[in-house]
């Protein structure tokens, strides 16, 4: 196979859910594509990370219009300020948020803990949420916490981790630390749930 053509698909199989032969699909799909097609493609990609910046605040991605550091969620003085949804990545949060359910604010972890014995990941922010829950309980704000990952062995992995992680700032400032009910089923990536099954699995965290 050709290099470049090896090179940029081992590009898209660093995406999540991108296996070797999807990824050499895409580039042959690319190949097919004019060259305006092809130009505003690259274009998009290298404004991207120009458009978007990261909230100071929750770690989500948000248009970057030079007069603010937070989101508009974070900024939203009628969200919740005393319960935390704590999710694995961007998409979570959006899906979460168009189920119309939900009034609190976010944390987005970044990842999922691995398997027993496996090294965490450093794109996984464990440290910054300990300090951002410590921050909220000092200033007696924070009520709730919900664990709101897939309900997958890792996303289990990742909701053991936390609670032992917090054990000792719960112990100090005493508040609620709640998981998705039962709405999910074993295996359901949160991403893909719809609707109704986040209002139902929020219902009826415990």
């Amino acid at each position: 196979m050709d290099s470049t053509i090896s090179q940029l698909a081992q590009c898209f199989e660093n995406l999540p859910g991108i296996g070797p032969r999807q990824a050499r699909r895409f580039v042959y799909a690319l190949l097919k594509k004019n060259d305006k097609f092809i130009s505003d493609f690259t274009k998009l990609m290298l404004d991207i990370k120009k458009e978007l910046i990261k909230c100071e605040t929750c770690q989500c991605f948000f248009k970057n219009n030079k007069q603010n550091k937070n989101c508009k969620i974070c900024r939203n003085p009628q969200r919740d300020k005393g319960v935390l949804l704590v999710v694995e990545k961007d998409i979570d949060l959006n899906n979460i948020e168009s189920a119309n359910s939900y009034n609190g604010l976010y944390y987005v972890l970044g990842g999922l803990v691995p398997p027993i014995g496996a090294k965490l990941p450093e794109e996984v922010r464990m440290k910054e949420l300990f300090e951002k829950v410590k921050q909220m309980t000092m200033s007696k704000n924070l009520k709730e916490i919900i664990l709101a990952f897939s309900a997958t062995k890792e996303g289990e992995n990742t909701e053991q981790y936390i609670k032992s992680i917090l054990e000792p700032i719960v112990q100090k400032y005493p508040f609620k630390i709640s998981l998705l009910g039962r709405g999910l089923s074993t295996g359901t990536e949160l991403e893909y749930a719809d609707r109704d099954t986040l209002k139902n699995a929020l219902r009826r965290r415990d």
